[in-house]
């Protein structure tokens, strides 16, 4: 039959190629070169630097989903959500706590850097609509998300921008950033062509003038501690909470540091969390995941006498409430939520970009539409976002037999493998 020879001409052809190994077994079905790792080798072969990306990592890393909360029956009696408590105090030993209505806050977005000004005033609007607080960010105090958050956390940063002493007075809570989980320590740069005249003015630059932020801070190279900049922050703002932000990598050995600064709390950003713009290969291959980091933090402070005195706020790849909550009962006390929240911030205008366009190009510095951006929308579902999260941590913390968030701990859990029951203690779900 003429079909039939048809077909079986295509079938011999087929196997003649594929023993033409050349031709079937491409670069991204083996040895994990996915197409974005094969895309990152032809971009460092033909520019000759370290490819730069945003978002977090591609890899695998562990994250909360090896962990399921116990949901109380008979022995625990359940408890009405609408009961529970989700307020959250950073800072108790200060003379002015932060003191929110719910766990979740909205994480370090620098101005010019990172995201862009619709962004920042949404950041600003939904963190007081939904009475928590918002973070400024590594380049430090920006006055159109003061004007509009209610709570403010200024980030005090190595290269100081937006860190005079009138902008420090005016934050409701300090963060001296040490490094983030995407990128560690590095030192960051920006090219000439990138700085225009809004971010050269936060910046304290000329416009069209590069700039580069240091990898340590000032203090740090002349000889002083974290004990010298904690104090010079306190001089300036007495009354606020301060903390440190870190990368989680030798955690206890930081926190020890930490403690003798007398911090009141520190922020510990996961390995393999977002970013705006790192090099791929600190996403992809440094730091402690997030999952990890937090019982390691929490079991430290508690073998060294401080976890009354420092508060633990962690980040780095969160997605929803689940997460969240989870990261609370192994030892957290609030959390900042990134690039979910800008998700929840410009999903319902992604359709709005040119087909083909990252939606990101409406909220990232460097985007090419940020005109499209409403910031009445973005408000509006951004603040929904964290009300509705917050919601579902009430509604997961009763289902535990717990009335306060705060409540939720390890024996709310049980892990699904042995490799996370080892690495945070919750008990195995099959015993």
């Amino acid at each position: 039959m003429l079909g039939e020879g048809i077909v079986k001409n295509i079938i011999d052809e087929m196997f003649e190629r594929m023993r033409e190994l050349e031709t079937t077994k491409s670069p991204h079905l083996v040895h994990g070169f996915s197409l974005m790792k094969i895309a990152a080798i032809g971009e460092r072969a033909k520019h000759g630097v370290p490819v730069r990306e945003m978002y977090g990592s591609i890899r695998k890393l562990p994250t909360f989903e090896d962990l399921m909360f116990v949901p109380a029956m008979i022995d625990v009696l359940p408890v009405n959500p609408n009961t529970v408590n989700t307020e959250v105090v950073i800072g108790k030993n200060a003379k002015k706590p932060l003191r929110i209505s719910t766990p979740i806050m909205l994480s370090a977005m620098a101005y010019g850097l990172s995201v862009n000004r619709r962004t920042k005033v949404c950041w600003g609007k939904a963190s007081a609509a939904a009475d928590t607080a918002c973070n400024s960010g590594d380049t430090g105090f920006f006055p159109e998300e003061r004007k509009f958050a209610r709570y403010y956390i200024v980030q005090f940063n190595r290269a100081r921008y937006g860190n005079s002493d009138e902008e420090i007075k005016q934050a409701d809570a300090v963060e001296i950033r040490f490094g983030q989980g995407a990128m560690g320590a590095l030192a960051g740069g920006i090219d000439d062509e990138d700085v225009d005249k809004g971010l050269a003015k936060q910046l304290g630059i000329k416009p069209g003038k590069s700039s580069t932020r240091p990898m340590l801070h000032p203090e740090i190279d002349q000889g002083k501690t974290l004990k010298d900049i904690v104090q010079n922050v306190r001089n300036i703002n007495p009354d606020v909470p301060v903390g440190t932000k870190i990368a989680a990598g030798n955690i206890e050995k930081d926190l020890d540091a930490i403690i003798e600064a007398g911090c009141d709390f520190v922020t510990i950003d996961g390995g393999g969390g977002g970013t705006a713009n790192s090099p791929e290969v600190t996403i992809n291959n440094l730091g402690v995941p997030l999952v990890y980091a937090v019982g390691r933090a929490h079991r430290h402070l508690v073998r060294k006498g401080a976890r009354d005195n420092i508060d633990i706020i962690v980040t780095g790849g969160l997605r929803d409430a689940g997460d969240c909550l989870k990261a609370m009962a192994l030892g957290a006390n609030a959390v900042y939520m990134g690039e979910a929240a800008l998700i929840a911030m410009s999903y319902s205008q992604w359709a709005k970009v040119p087909p083909g366009t990252a939606p990101s190009e409406m909220f990232l510095s460097l985007g090419d539409f940020e005109d499209m951006l409403d910031i009445d929308e973005g408000t509006k579902a951004l603040t929904n976002f964290i009300k509705a999260s917050t919601s579902e941590m009430a509604m997961l913390t009763g289902l535990v037999g717990k009335n306060d968030v705060k409540k939720v701990g390890m024996d709310d859990m049980v892990a699904l493998t042995e490799d996370m029951s080892k690495a945070t203690e919750a008990r195995l779900a099959w015993l």
